[in-house]
């Protein structure tokens, strides 16, 4: 892949962006740890956060693999 498809897909992949909201259960060892990346509300054990993604799949796997992180 050349530096012109590198940049076009980039392009692309940002012309598709959405905001999708993913809602989940706070896990039971969850603790803030450093940079949050989304913006997020906690009410009672329910997490619910905007997430940036070309799909709510993708959406929903940044959300697990960033709480991963605060584990």
């Amino acid at each position: 892949m050349n530096s012109v498809d590198m940049a076009t897909a980039l392009i692309n992949r940002a012309k598709n962006m959405q905001e999708f909201t993913v809602t989940t259960e706070v896990p039971e060892d969850f603790r803030f740890n450093g940079v949050v990346p989304f913006d997020i509300n906690i009410v009672d054990d329910e997490i619910r956060a905007k997430v940036f993604a070309e799909t709510f799949d993708e959406a929903a796997l940044r959300l697990d693999s960033w709480l991963e992180t605060c584990r």
